[in-house]
């Protein structure tokens, strides 16, 4: 069965790169700037989040700048929250040509999580942007270990596949599910370290329920390997690969459980 699957998969990669290089062409088409919107969209945003939370409310930088703890947070959660705001649409988007030609309905959330991958690595160019401004006025420093931040991005991807299945699922039957989305990403935005230092949630004994929500180690990782110079413990990448697995499972059963029904809803 998985050989199957595998095999069916591997004869559609093509396909996969050619659709992701149509999204990459098509949301850059006719724009002066282009790819580069990618590097200061990140960039502007951690400007306004800086100036606010910095000059205005004070919030603890954690060991860090504020800018560098900002845009890290937000660069790999922007990548999952792009990845499955596009991913739920995908099957119902391609409902014309899913009734056209046979193409493993998969494909088309897997795609839009690989093009939000693309768009994060090019964002993550930012991120070294605003690191390389604060090495060279001394406040922090590269390690080795910046080599290693494909891991969490790896995790994001993982993690944003399978969440992703079963929304593309969700949105077939229930569309209501694309406005939910919506409102449940801002929370789960809030419920991220992005914009405040997690030792401030454990002052007030909230800090478990944050704990909760996989993407806090992913970010936490993410922001060790790149800024602090450490490896994370392997409680992080065990964490990882097991709500990774877990969701994947999940996404791919539910999807191919409930993919013949999708021909009465599309």
């Amino acid at each position: 069965m998985f050989k199957r699957h595998l095999h069916s998969f591997l004869k559609y990669l093509p396909l996969l790169f050619l659709l992701t290089a149509k999204d990459f062409k098509l949301k850059y088409r006719r724009s002066v700037l282009g790819v580069l919107w990618s590097m200061l969209n990140p960039l502007l945003l951690m400007v306004v989040f800086s100036a606010v939370f910095t000059l205005l409310l004070k919030v603890p930088p954690d060991g860090m700048p504020f800018s560098v703890y900002y845009i890290t947070g937000s660069t790999l959660f922007s990548f999952f929250a792009d990845a499955t705001s596009g991913a739920m649409v995908s099957v119902v988007n391609n409902s014309l040509l899913l009734q056209k030609i046979y193409i493993p309905k998969y494909i088309f959330p897997i795609e839009k999580c690989l093009f939000a991958l693309v768009n994060a690595v090019f964002s993550t160019f930012a991120v070294f942007f605003v690191l390389l401004f604060y090495v060279i006025a001394g406040e922090v420093q590269l390690h080795l270990t910046v080599f290693l931040i494909f891991i969490p991005l790896v995790f994001v991807f993982l993690f944003s596949v399978g969440v992703s299945l079963i929304l593309a699922v969700l949105t077939v039957f229930f569309r209501d599910i694309i406005h939910i989305w919506g409102v449940l990403t801002t929370i789960l935005f809030h419920l991220t370290p992005i914009i405040y230092p997690i030792k401030l949630l454990d002052n007030y004994g909230i800090g478990r329920i944050v704990k909760l929500n996989p993407l806090h180690y992913f970010v936490d990782d993410f922001r060790q390997l790149l800024i602090l110079g450490q490896v994370p413990p392997l409680s992080h990448f065990l964490v990882g690969l097991g709500v990774c697995g877990a969701v994947l499972v999940l996404g791919f059963a539910t999807f191919k459980r409930l993919q013949d029904k999708f021909v009465l809803h599309i």
